[in-house]
């Protein structure tokens, strides 16, 4: 049992869950076979392999490396549909051109190119850097990579059937990049009200943690103390949550393991707000 990267970890320890994320992800697709490696996920369109390119590509991309000018045969590709899916599946579409053992080929350099860049430093995570989301502090954008890349793994093992690593470091790098998105959901989504508290109980057995939200007067949410009542309080499951935060599997299923106390409606309407991870 584990629980989240605290919020003032240090460079070094969100670096760590990174390339533990990494290696992790690394280790488990290397070896696929290639009926292993063409199974659907449950990103739509998407097989083992194209998820593997595309996490070699935005490690890449964070190193500066570009791929040469291509386009997709949209008419081919119904599942993308708007602009950022369009970014995305590009470099995807690119590289299923390519023989299995390309990409694998390109993920373990790019791994370990950006492993020595990321060790070579600065090691400021305060330091604003480019990310694949634009500009944003270089603790943030490495937490956000070992995220999507332990999240990733996860739609791997789920389309596998090899569940494991709930509890690994990037889990940890993974619940400290989703918890803050609570505040979001719980206004913006829910429609709280000032002085409304959301509370959500994670109950593991692999992660766990509370976290509780408070509409202030500004209409803007903030941490709340375990003084405040919560007019709402979630309790769930690791693997629900991050089902219900990372929009994975079936979404009502996923709502309905979760107990739901005190204000139903708002309970209600902050599941399904709940996604946020892209």
């Amino acid at each position: 049992m584990t629980t989240p990267l605290p919020e003032d970890s240090s460079f070094e320890d969100i670096l760590a869950a990174w390339q533990s994320a990494a290696d992790d992800f690394v280790e488990l697709v290397t070896p696929l076979a290639q009926e292993e490696w063409d199974a659907p996920t449950a990103l739509p369109g998407w097989t083992v392999g194209d998820v593997v390119a595309h996490v070699g590509w935005i490690e890449g991309i964070l190193l500066g490396q570009m791929d040469p000018p291509h386009e997709p045969d949209w008419d081919a590709l119904p599942h993308v549909r708007n602009d950022f899916g369009r970014i995305t599946e590009i470099p995807v579409d690119l590289r299923r051109r390519w023989p299995r053992e390309d990409v694998l080929i390109e993920l373990a350099d790019v791994m370990s190119r950006r492993a020595t860049s990321l060790r070579e430093g600065p090691q400021d995570a305060s330091l604003e850097v480019v990310g694949p989301l634009g500009v944003a502090p270089l603790g943030r954008v490495v937490q956000m990579r070992a995220m999507d890349t332990w999240v990733h793994e996860q739609d791997i093992r789920a389309a596998l059937g090899r569940p494991g690593h709930l509890d690994a470091p990037g889990a940890r790098a993974t619940a400290a990049q989703l918890l803050p998105g609570l505040a979001k959901i719980w206004v913006k989504g829910a429609g709280a009200q000032p002085g409304q508290v959301l509370r959500v109980v994670v109950t593991g057995p692999e992660l766990t943690t509370e976290r509780s939200v408070i509409v202030g007067d500004d209409g803007r949410a903030r941490p709340a103390g375990p003084e405040e009542e919560p007019t709402t309080t979630l309790t769930m499951d690791w693997s629900t949550y991050l089902a219900l935060a990372c929009g994975r599997g079936d979404q009502p299923e996923s709502r309905a393991r979760v107990v739901v106390e005190g204000d139903a409606g708002l309970g209600e309407r902050t599941l399904q707000a709940f996604t946020v991870m892209i």
